[in-house]
């Protein structure tokens, strides 16, 4: 009965495909390396144990209260730091915190997007974000990429050929699933052709910090000149996942009313972990955390490239400089999914690059992930990807 009471909106949801295909995996011995996930090695739990400790003792009562909407001011003061290594001047009255970049998403789309509308995306790209765009009834149109960002030129057709595109959403750093960073050059020139549209930007963010070749680069924020950009920020890469911490950065006007639509969505996200997390980046040093994480993760990202030129020459792919993914081309007349469920019979999960896509492609991807793994289950993993492979092709 109560199946028939559901929106249409409620009725065309579907689950993860990363979710449906990990349940799919049996057995202790399966090498995943399917989830875009830090290293829970890596989370300074001692110290926000202490941290934890101290703030409720000293605060408790005041935090365990209601708080502000726009969350926790130290906290905000300490993202506004953080974000100037973009290149982003944004101060604690111009960001929003929210319970992790997801909501960050769906906030934006309740502010800007109606059915009917049409959302710009790098193609291939996220597929959680695809999935919170369309459940705003707006629809997803992929852009392609090459190896310094998004294709303007199919860009500026794009835009200049549907009267009803409302936003762009896009990951210029390292990201999800290509592990794609955008060259400086291509940033500049992307928020050069967007100025002359009335198009919001969203800029999504949260692999910014983990680069293992080189300082951050600018955001596109940085170099927006119309308020434009709506920078999404996230502390689940670097702090942690499970603290739910994210936030929106932009104009004044934009976040104002961000505000009241986080405020009717659930009045504001945990005051306690925005106080744990501010006080923890004040008290600790937060950013040689960080470069510790990418000390980690450069010498994991390392060890799968190696090992996949050597066991698999036939699988391309470009080697990321940062985040938590490599992209990886099968041969001709290699499917992603028939290679998956090969696969995981010899023991490793990878994720078939099929969902990502939004438009037709004529090659067959799978994602692979990292971060999450020693550098030894990672070139296991490999050498049962090779085994899968040469199943495939007996």
């Amino acid at each position: 009965m109560a199946e028939n009471l559901f929106s249409q909106r409620a009725r065309a949801i579907k689950r993860s495909v990363i979710g449906a295909l990990k349940d799919g995996v049996k057995g202790d011995d399966v090498i995943s390396l399917g989830e875009g996930v830090p290293d829970k090695a890596a989370f300074p739990a001692e110290e926000l144990a202490v941290v934890a400790e101290k703030v409720l003792r000293e605060q408790g009562r005041d935090i365990l209260q209601y708080g502000a909407v726009q969350g926790y001011v130290g906290l905000r003061e300490q993202l506004s730091q953080l974000m100037e290594q973009y290149g982003i001047n944004y101060g604690p009255e111009n960001i929003q915190v929210t319970t992790g970049s997801m909501q960050s998403l769906e906030l934006a789309t309740k502010l800007f997007l109606e059915p009917g509308d049409i959302v710009l995306v790098e193609d291939p790209t996220f597929i959680d974000a695809q999935n919170v765009i369309r459940f705003s009834g707006a629809t997803v149109k992929g852009i392609p990429c090459d190896d310094e960002g998004m294709n303007l030129e199919i860009l500026e057709k794009t835009l200049k050929s549907h009267v009803n595109i409302k936003a762009i959403y896009v990951i210029p750093d390292f990201q999800n699933p290509t592990g794609l960073c955008w060259t400086v050059e291509r940033r500049k020139a992307f928020m050069e052709l967007v100025s002359k549209f009335g198009v919001v930007v969203l800029e999504d963010n949260p692999y910014g910090e983990l680069s293992y070749t080189h300082a951050p680069y600018k955001g596109l924020a940085h170099y927006d000149q119309k308020g434009q950009v709506v920078f999404m920020g996230s502390l689940s890469k670097t702090l942690s996942p499970g603290m739910r911490l994210g936030w929106l950065a932009g104009a004044e006007p934009i976040i104002h009313m961000i505000s009241l639509v986080k405020e009717q969505s659930d009045i504001h996200s945990s005051i306690p972990d925005h106080v744990i997390a501010a006080t923890y980046m004040q008290d600790y040093d937060y950013k040689g955390h960080v470069q510790s994480m990418c000390a980690m993760y450069k010498k994991r990202l390392d060890a799968l490239a190696n090992a996949l030129e050597e066991e698999l020459p036939e699988f391309t792919f470009q080697k990321p400089e940062g985040g938590f993914f490599i992209w990886i081309s099968l041969p001709d007349g290699i499917n992603d999914m028939s290679f998956f469920t090969a696969a995981l019979d010899e023991g490793v999960l990878v994720i078939p690059g099929t969902p990502f896509l939004v438009g037709v492609h004529n090659k067959s991807y799978i994602r692979v992930n990292f971060s999450g793994r020693t550098e030894e289950e990672l070139v296991e993993a490999v050498k049962r990807m090779h085994k899968a492979y040469q199943n495939m092709i007996k």
